[in-house]
């Protein structure tokens, strides 16, 4: 029975030290024995003697005395459910890919333990605020020994060191990535930037936001993989205005760990003049989404978006009559099609200036059905509350600014009616799926596309961050709190774009394939172990084991929290669980027709014969009366 070392309580009335082995125990009722005819004293030992006084508790004494035990503890009783799928697939994945190693060696394990812990229930939750954090994972495995309070995590985030710590942790991060075959990098330059609480940062200033509120905002930058779209690195900056230092400052720092730079992908929200022409003049090749209302995109939706529609010859990614299939894609069941082509010639961006680039249209089939229903069914909503609202006798009616090229209010009998221009909600439903990319060389369609792709997995993850992480507004007031806040939502980007990887190869929904994972939990027996009841189902198991988890590791985790439970260690340092016999490693014993163990195989048995009795002829002690 487990010795619980990380408590102390008294010995108590009662209770005897066993001299051999300091063991402490009570007598028990007498129990009559009918063989031996008297009572027999049942001793039941409760623990382990520290002094005359003091004792280490076991299970028996936390049965027996559970207001004396709890007092001593601190501790909450543990619960009968622990979901434990989300911990197993993100320890897995952490050790695999170094990120555990990188943020205990450069953080503390303890912070680093509580960082990982907040990572899950962003991914889980979709939240970054602190003070629901003990309520949503307070029946979660965790990595920290103790469910933290949002004070702790507010604690967390502005610690004074952590300037310091995240530096070394990027570049502990950078050089991992870098042993681990990252030779070259997309840089993404976000739009995205975070309203900011803060009044007194510094780094936080006034610039146009995403929320279109006139608050303070910071920015980020992104270096991904350009194999997989893995997060390489990221830095913070002021307000929401990219300047060539801070593209700069990025490719210096991919420099110093071998990481080239092969360009720059910049979102619609910064495919401005100013920005495109700072990365010509500092020779970076870019792919830059356009906003929908340039001139180059009106261009080519004119000029192309009749031909590539829905039409197979424009189909990005097929197989193309050569007699090859390398670099072919093969689609899943889950994969939407693209359709695109690009300009022979450079076309000019914006409508107020000269600067021109190669552009590629592209259609989203599925992306274009799904916002052209919705837009069809705004316009007929919105045309029906207005129209309700003149006949509910309101004078004039506010036509929403989206609405105003399609939507009227004429006067017809002495009756305010509302027409709805079915032309121009037919024109702008049509060009719903399609978006322009401007290119700094010029590219087939295929080509641009790919790229850009690449990094709608980092934006994926900045939508990731700022909505399903939560990470949309920055509550922190202080600078050092606005940087690790933003840290954090780097380091959820990471493993959730392993989560991303991992369905895919699965053809799965990853939020929905990680809420499955909420499903697979260890439950509390008798004695207080927990154990796993293995009621998993197939997603669950291929989803895992893309992951690098299997069904026995599920066990040894549940094992290793035992173990925990009864440990001194305040903040343990987690290791996912020996390999097993269903990954197919080498098991215990000696091989079949091995040098030591021959016998086992048969047809290479080369045993020597056994030896006769007596002395072998010729031997020098021959027999007497035989000279």
């Amino acid at each position: 029975m487990p010795i619980y070392r990380n408590v102390v309580v008294d010995i108590p009335p009662g209770g005897y030290i066993e001299k051999s082995d300091q063991s402490v125990f009570v007598k028990d009722k007498n129990e009559y024995d009918p063989v031996r005819k008297f009572n027999v004293v049942k001793h039941v030992i409760i623990g382990r003697a520290i002094d005359p006084q003091k004792m280490y508790p076991n299970h028996n004494f936390r049965m027996r005395y559970p207001e004396e035990y709890k007092k001593a503890s601190g501790a909450k009783e543990l619960r009968s459910v622990k979901r434990i799928g989300m911990y197993a697939v993100v320890l897995s994945i952490i050790e695999k890919n170094s990120l555990y190693r990188c943020l205990y060696e450069t953080m503390g394990i303890e912070t680093a333990n509580l960082i990982v812990d907040f990572c899950m229930y962003s991914i889980l939750c979709h939240s970054s605020i602190a003070d629901r954090f003990a309520l949503e994972m307070a029946d979660q495995l965790l990595f920290s020994r103790l469910l933290k309070s949002g004070k702790d995590i507010s604690f967390l985030f502005n610690h004074e060191d952590n300037i310091e710590r995240l530096e070394k942790f990027k570049a502990k991060w950078g050089r991992a990535c870098n042993e681990r075959g990252t030779e070259s990098v997309w840089l993404a330059i976000d739009g995205s930037n975070n309203d900011c609480a803060s009044k007194t940062a510094d780094i936080a200033e006034r610039g146009h936001a995403k929320s279109k509120k006139a608050v303070k905002i910071v920015s980020y930058l992104y270096a991904v993989d350009s194999k997989d779209g893995t997060p390489i690195s990221f830095d913070v900056y002021r307000g929401g205005c990219v300047d060539s230092k801070s593209v700069l400052k990025m490719i210096g720092w991919l420099n110093a760990y071998q990481i080239k730079v092969k360009g720059v992908v910049v979102d619609r929200g910064f495919a401005t003049k100013e920005v495109l022409e700072m990365l010509d003049q500092n020779e970076m090749q870019y792919v830059a989404m356009l906003k929908g209302d340039t001139n180059a995109h009106n261009e080519m939706l004119e000029k192309y978006a009749p031909v590539i529609n829905r039409k197979f010859d424009y189909m990005l990614d097929k197989y193309n009559d050569d007699g090859k299939t390398d670099g072919v894609k093969t689609f899943l069941k889950n994969d939407c099609v693209m359709y695109g082509i690009s300009s022979d010639e450079k076309v000019k961006l914006f409508s107020t200036h000269s600067y021109k680039a190669f552009v590629t249209l592209v259609f989203d089939g599925r992306n274009g059905e799904k916002r052209q229903q919705h837009w069809y069914k705004t316009v007929s909503n919105t045309a029906t509350e207005l129209q309700r609202e003149l006949n509910q006798g309101k004078a004039n009616v506010d036509i929403p600014k989206e609405f105003k090229n399609c939507i009227e209010v004429r006067e017809e009998g002495g009756e305010k009616i509302v027409i709805v221009n079915h032309k121009e909600v037919q024109l702008s439903g049509d060009r719903k799926g399609f978006s322009s990319l401007a290119t700094s060389v010029k590219m087939d369609a295929k080509e641009s596309n790919a790229i850009y792709t690449l990094r709608n997995s980092v934006e994926e993850d900045f939508a990731i961050v700022k909505t399903q992480l939560g990470y949309g507004t920055t509550g922190t007031h202080s600078e050092t709190g606005i940087i690790t806040k933003i840290a954090v939502g780097f380091i959820s980007s990471v493993i959730r774009n392993e989560l991303l990887k991992a369905a895919r190869k699965c053809n799965l929904p990853t939020n929905k394939i990680v809420k499955e994972l909420n499903f697979i939990s260890m439950n509390l027996d008798g004695s207080e172990h927990y154990f796993v009841g293995h009621v998993e189902n197939e997603r669950q198991k291929n989803f895992m084991k893309e992951c690098g988890v299997v069904p026995s590791d599920l066990d040894r985790i549940a094992e290793a929290e035992n173990k925990r439970l009864t440990s001194k260690e305040p903040n343990p340092f987690h290791k996912f669980p020996e390999h097993s016999a269903e990954r197919g490693e080498k098991r215990r014993g000696r091989p079949k027709g091995s040098v030591k163990n021959s016998s086992t195989n048969s047809s290479e048995n080369t045993s020597p014969e056994k030896k006769k009795r007596g002395r072998p002829k010729g031997s020098k002690n021959a027999p007497k009366g035989k000279d």
